[in-house]
């Protein structure tokens, strides 16, 4: 469970809720898959592991055939292929639509220029001008066929406040010490080795302050040993998956995303913004076209940890200097990018597409 994987049921709710009928296709028995039936969404499973292709593409097929959907929405490259090809064996083919969740540039291979140019009708990359001009000039995609906005917000949840539960009491934490913390899954591009340095730079020489490292992924184990090897006992934590995510980002102090690559702009830096917030992020992607630095936020360059660690011992010493920049990232997020303005973009290409008859 990741952001993309969040994103889309929340994407899902706010269309459900704005009367569009809605089929979720999901591998079943994924924790993605459990979480959308607990909580009422329409939900059809289709496995679509490597070995079951054929098999997940004829199931596509039906589905398309008995439903005749106007949009097909994909979100990564596996559904891509097997949705894009069930697409194009019924009559009445839907508009196909890809959701790019990274900044990397397009790979040059003859299966990706197919796949982009011919089997997608359109591309939405979660991020903003930056990234989108970096599909059409760098990449050459057509130009009207490529949409950028970030993951919407649901600023009714994600705003500030106290927490329900304070991590503090819960991890036996003095309550004088900050809490500067990274939320995000384990993946090598998040920048996760990079916090954990600029952690012990900041850890050298102050004890008023813990760092906290929330998620799972396939990096936990390399992390947990860096960590070890770094001796600073309880400086830095690994929390795992939690499934209150409101309630550590209203117990942090402030937030780290220190992304290496990948990255448009990263839901839970959004969701950072909105609860009011202090952030550091990199230059990767979108993001400067959301951070302004020292205003809604401070970016640094990609694996620089010294820079990490003296912004993050600036805001921490910098208390008003802190809630100026949580005010005016608050503010930006819920004037440009709440869920409700997202959906109402997403719903302008759906109908854009529709309007076209691009697939039929």
């Amino acid at each position: 469970m990741g952001g993309q994987e969040l994103a889309v049921l929340l994407q899902c709710q706010g269309l459900l809720k704005r009367g569009h009928e809605i089929r979720l296709v999901l591998e079943p028995g994924s924790r993605v898959h459990d979480m959308a039936v607990r909580r009422g969404l329409p939900v059809v499973a289709i496995s679509m592991k490597r070995r079951r292709y054929v098999r997940a593409i004829w199931a596509f097929r039906r589905l398309l055939s008995r439903d005749r959907p106007d949009i097909l929405h994909v979100n990564s490259s596996r559904d891509s292929w097997i949705g894009s090809i069930a697409a194009r064996l019924v009559p009445a083919r839907p508009c196909v639509i890809r959701s790019r969740h990274i900044s990397n540039p397009l790979k040059k291979s003859l299966t990706t220029r197919v796949l982009y140019r011919r089997l997608f009708d359109a591309v939405i990359v979660t991020g903003g001008e930056l990234t989108r001009r970096g599909l059409v000039d760098r990449d050459g995609l057509d130009a009207n066929r490529v949409h950028a906005f970030p993951i919407g917000i649901d600023v009714d949840e994600f705003s500030p406040g106290p927490p329900a539960r304070d991590l503090r009491a819960e991890l036996k934490i003095e309550p004088s010490r900050r809490l500067v913390g990274i939320i995000s899954y384990l993946r090598a591009y998040k920048g996760h080795e990079y916090f954990i340095e600029a952690a012990c730079q900041v850890l050298a020489h102050r004890r008023d302050v813990a760092f906290l490292i929330v998620g799972e992924g396939p990096l936990e184990k390399d992390l947990h040993e860096l960590i070890t090897a770094r001796n600073i006992g309880d400086g830095i934590r690994m929390l795992g998956f939690r499934d209150d995510l409101l309630n550590v980002f209203r117990s942090l102090n402030v937030f780290v995303i220190p992304t290496v690559e990948a990255d448009t702009i990263p839901q839970v830096l959004m969701q950072a913004l909105a609860v009011g917030l202090p952030v550091i992020s990199t230059t990767v992607g979108s993001i400067p076209d959301v951070i302004a630095d020292g205003a809604t936020g401070f970016i640094v360059p990609p694996k620089d940890p010294k820079r990490l660690a003296d912004r993050i011992e600036r805001l921490l010493d910098d208390g008003s200097l802190a809630a100026e920049i949580g005010r005016s990232g608050c503010r930006l997020v819920r004037e440009r990018y709440s869920l409700d303005a997202m959906l109402t973009r997403l719903e302008g290409v759906y109908e854009t597409m529709r309007l076209a008859g691009t697939g039929r």
